[in-house]
């Protein structure tokens, strides 16, 4: 081999270690697709644990304002009880002048028992609505945590089909969408 032919060979090795390095910088930001599809993943996880206790504690507030509501009715229950037998002593002492004395005191007592049981009525149905309240409040947040773990969950589709086309719009589109995500549960968090 005289030395034009290896000037010649040396050139086309050099330019075809040129070619594979152009080759593996273009092919590089499909590293960095497989890094932020990772973290994105990562993330999606962590806002569906956060959608999911959104909808437990919807469930709980709900669950337990049915249960304050509840009792509150068996008060006034017994607030309408105590009434009629409250009625039922102040007729009797219109009726009976001779017990007059005792069945006022009896209607005193159940008017005295009837303010107690209505007190206690009211601060149930209170609480009852406060836990309505809460729950409509984790309701709201509950969607949006959906909605973001939605965008994260599309932003990983499209970040595979950026991979497989090898198409970096893919990916800033990917990219973009997580962005939506993120916000979205950001507002949701902070929106508590």
């Amino acid at each position: 081999m005289n030395t034009e032919e290896m000037g010649e060979s040396l050139k086309k090795v050099e330019e075809a270690l040129h070619e594979i390095h152009v080759a593996e910088n273009r092919e590089q930001w499909l590293s960095w697709l497989s890094l932020s599809t990772a973290i994105i993943a990562v993330f999606a996880a962590i806002v569906g644990l956060f959608e999911t206790q959104a909808t437990s504690r919807t469930l709980l507030e709900k669950n337990d304002a049915i249960l304050l509501q509840s009792r509150a009715s068996d008060q006034w229950s017994y607030y309408q009880a105590k009434s009629i037998k409250g009625h039922i002593y102040e007729v009797n002492a219109g009726l009976f002048p001779a017990k007059q004395e005792e069945f006022q005191k009896m209607t005193g007592k159940y008017d005295q028992e009837k303010k107690e049981i209505k007190e206690k009525a009211e601060s149930l149905e209170k609480q009852s609505e406060e836990r309505s309240a809460a729950s409509e409040k984790y309701f709201e947040q509950h969607h949006v945590f959906a909605v973001a773990e939605t965008f994260l969950g599309i932003s990983i589709a499209v970040a595979s089909i950026a991979a497989l086309t090898r198409k970096k719009m893919a990916w800033y589109f990917s990219l973009g969408l997580s962005g939506c995500g993120v916000a979205a549960f950001v507002f949701g968090y902070f929106a508590r």
